[in-house]
């Protein structure tokens, strides 16, 4: 037995002698009917069956097919497979969940790897990220510990001297623990570990120290402008009358961010498709055979801030109704790599009040007088994988919601669902923080009166609140997940048989036609107030009222038709502004731009030729969305430099519109033409001259544009994800334009993964792509191929029917090792 139990320990053995004990007990048991020989052997059976033992079927595109015969393996198979794909990427994220960026870069441009590191310590992502996974139930925790195994097990064959990628032989890849995992998922649901600057760099005024002001500190933080839409079509909008779904997830194109497309299955347990983002074990967006569902960033608000009046002469003291509270600290250690190679343990003091971190805002800071603390609502959300294996198992809608209801681990997400039966569901169910009727009030009230309150809402949507009156305390809800958030009975929500969908704007507009009568929270997002021209052109096209009659004469929408219509790239606000901006510099043809005349006539030949779309042979796109560039974002919600019709309340899709009066639009669209005559592009390029991906070098044209500025839904832009170190595509910003650079349009951020399904009687039928591919690996072939597809639109199947992966398995492999 000792024997075998040394032999276990490699996958080889444990295969040999798997198929030993089998053979020892039905030869010596009848043979002997010896009950210790049987006793042995069973035992032996008994460790061979434990190991954890995953089938990994590749399809076209890479695409992988995951399946086990309990939630161990699967995990374990999923860890494997995505360290194949995406190991470098996981690891990067790891060493920033672990607090180690400084330890193997140093302290970063501005602190920025070493601010980081200490808030990453302070927040204990990995240690309060393990005490949540003890928390969850024995099935899910099994999923996590497998999951990591199999990331483990990959590198262990592979070697990281051999690993695919930018990571190859890098002394930051290393073996992961649960902890690491567990700090990683941590660090995606805190709102609050975004603030890692203003954590990190707050301090209090003392002798012989400045008064911090915040004047250094970095812009006011939010999240990633999230840009994602979102529609579910119920049985009135279908020509099959069950439901159909599109999921058009904004996310980034490069780095940890990104998707990754998966099958995942335990037979009579669970059969769920669709992606997660790397790293992460669940299906976050995708469906079964009878419920499928997409997300989009939520527009409420998922933490707090709190001003703290401070008692004279001591700093970390604050007032806190009628008596005072001392603030805590906590002292982290962080190894920061010099520049000789060596590393050097950095102490740095981080300072707490009871909500949470204190912050060096920009434009507050830490003063004798006053200061800014946090507190996140996503405290406690340890309930996301439960909920995300609740949703993969519902077998209809009211199972889909009690899922909701039961964890309410959403973080920051609403979810937009269509089913089998032909329904369509929104909800907002993200950690919300709870306020009283009197604190929403008050908050309101000081958004008017206090310049503070009003620029922390409207530069970075956030809600500062009075810490030192105890009536802005969150509130407990017994219903609520965790004390301090709005239960699921509260959220904003709502069934329908036609439409329903999210494009970032806030719940109040899920259907133009639906009835947000409740009395919902303003941290739930803003009603009755301007939506994006992205919000406005979706509500057009589910309507069917956009002028190509996406759903046809019928009123209903097939698979194709919705597919179509979300990649029709039509711009709204081309479709609103462009005949009355030509009409006008036909009239006038020549504008003086800094006491020089500016040739109008080939800019408005461009934009008269221009079919209002942003496709790759569209000519005038490119001059229109610099034009539009030019104007602020408040510009393009209510009457005024760009509208001359405001903003209705009663009317919010169609409003506000028409080209204002003035001479300011024939000013920017001259600026625009000179802008794009300097980096000599032709007033009527081809956006496919100018958009692109770069993939390794290989620059492959994109079609789509920006959501915001123009209206598109099919929404590509150049943003940076701050999230990752790996290398990028970062040419210089051309001075003058929102959105040039001095190579173009590059793409590292926007439409990601894009589903269009539909339920049949036959099951569920669908199609998709994964923009960027679903390898990391340059030099794989599935790390351009969708990016070709994505150029062309042409879509691929989803295989999700036994028969239709059978039918197209290009690799299969089964990944086994022991459970720990």
């Amino acid at each position: 037995m000792r024997t075998l139990l040394r032999n276990t320990r490699t996958t080889d053995s444990l295969r040999r002698y798997g198929t030993a004990c089998f053979s020892i007990v039905w030869r010596r048991a009848f043979a002997a009917c010896a009950l210790q020989t049987i006793f042995v052997a069973l035992s032996c059976c008994s460790l061979w069956a434990a190991d954890y033992n995953a089938r990994i079927r590749r399809t076209s595109y890479g695409i992988a097919h995951i399946d086990a015969k309990d939630v161990g393996s699967l995990g374990f198979g999923d860890g494997y497979a995505q360290a194949e794909d995406h190991l470098c990427s996981i690891a990067d994220q790891i060493v920033k969940a672990r607090g180690e960026r400084s330890k193997y870069f140093g302290r970063g441009r501005a602190d920025d790897h070493f601010n980081s590191d200490v808030t990453a310590r302070a927040l204990d992502l990995t240690g309060a990220g393990l005490k949540e996974v003890q928390q969850q139930s024995r099935e899910i925790a099994d999923w996590l510990k497998g999951w990591v195994a199999g990331y483990n097990r990959y590198l262990a064959v592979t070697g990281k001297d051999k690993v695919a990628g930018w990571c190859r032989g890098a002394d930051w890849v290393f073996p992961i623990t649960l902890a690491d995992l567990a700090g990683h998922q941590r660090s995606l649901a805190l709102v609050s570990a975004q603030y890692a600057q203003l954590i990190a760099t707050a301090a209090p005024p003392s002798d012989g120290k400045p008064v911090h002001t915040g004047s250094l500190a970095p812009p006011i933080p939010q999240i990633e402008a999230g840009a994602s839409n979102g529609w579910a079509l119920g049985r009135d909008k279908t020509e099959s009358g069950r439901g159909m779904l599109i999921a058009n997830p904004h996310y980034p194109w490069v780095g940890s961010n990104r998707f990754w497309e998966k099958h995942l299955t335990v037979p009579g347990y669970i059969d769920v498709y669709g992606v997660s983002l790397v790293g992460m074990p669940d299906v976050a967006i995708g469906f079964n055979k009878d419920v499928g569902w997409t997300h989009t960033v939520s527009a409420g608000k998922r933490i707090a801030l709190y001003t703290l009046d401070l008692v004279p002469g001591r700093p970390t003291v604050y007032k806190y109704g009628n008596a005072e509270r001392p603030m805590t600290s906590k002292t982290v250690t962080i190894a920061v790599r010099q520049n000789d190679g060596s590393v050097m343990n950095v102490a740095h003091q981080v300072w707490f009040s009871h909500y949470g971190p204190i912050l060096n805002f920009p434009g507050a800071g830490w003063t004798a007088q006053r200061t800014i603390a946090i507190r996140d609502a996503n405290e406690g959300s340890e309930g996301r994988l439960g909920q995300h294996t609740a949703m993969g198992r519902a077998k209809n809608l009211r199972e889909f919601q009690d899922a909701h209801a039961k964890y309410q681990g959403t973080m920051w997400v609403n979810t937009i669902t269509a089913t089998r039966e032909g329904t369509a569901w929104y909800v907002d169910m993200s950690a919300t923080p709870k306020l009283s009727g009197e604190a929403i009030a008050e908050w309101m009230q000081r958004r008017v009166t206090d310049p503070l309150t009003k620029r922390m809402y409207e530069q970075g949507g956030n809600a500062l609140l009075d810490g030192s009156d105890p009536r802005f305390e969150f509130q407990t809800d017994p219903a609520a997940r965790a004390p301090g958030s709005v239960s699921y009975k509260d959220v904003p929500k709502i069934e329908r048989t036609d439409y329903v969908f999210n494009s970032n704007d806030s719940f109040w507009i899920a259907n133009s036609h639906a009835d947000f009568s409740g009395a919902y929270s303003p941290l739930h997002g803003e009603q009755r107030t301007p939506r994006s021209l992205r919000t406005r052109n979706n509500d057009i096209t589910l309507d069917n009222k956009s002028p190509d009659q996406p759903a046809g004469g019928n009123q209903k929408f097939s698979l194709d038709e919705m597919a179509n219509a979300l990649l029709s790239n039509r711009s709204l606000g081309g479709e609103l502004l462009r005949d009355q901006l030509v009409s006008r510099c036909r009239q006038q043809p020549s504008m003086n731009v800094d006491g020089k005349p500016v040739d109008l006539k080939p800019a408005c030949d461009a934009l008269a030729g221009w079919n209002l779309r942003n496709d790759l042979e569209s000519r005038g796109a490119v001059l229109f969305k610099e034009f539009m560039g030019r104007y602020e974002g408040l510009d393009l919600a209510r009457k005024g430099k760009l509208w001359a019709v405001d903003f209705d309340a009663a009317n919010p899709v169609s409003t506000p519109h028409t080209l204002a009066d003035g001479p300011l639009a024939l000013e920017n669209l001259a600026r625009a033409a000179l802008l794009m005559q300097s980096q000599k592009l032709a007033p009527d390029v081809k956006l496919g001259d100018v958009q692109y991906a770069d993939k390794a070098g290989k620059r492959i044209p994109i079609h789509g544009g920006d959501g915001a500025y123009d209206g598109l839904m099919n929404m590509q832009r150049n943003g940076r994800n701050t999230t990752t170190l790996e290398p990028m595509d970062n040419p210089p910003q051309v001075k003058g334009s929102r959105f040039l650079t001095e190579k173009g349009y590059p793409v590292v951020h926007g439409s990601s993964f894009i589903m269009a399904l539909e339920f049949t009687d036959q099951g569920p039928r669908a199609k998709a792509f994964l923009t960027y591919g679903q390898s990391g690996d340059p030099a794989s072939p599935h790390f351009t191929d969708q990016t070709e597809l994505f150029a062309k639109k042409q879509w691929r199947p989803v295989l999700f029917k036994e028969s239709d992966i059978k039918a197209d398995v290009k690799r299969e492999y089964r990944v086994r090792g022991p459970r720990s």
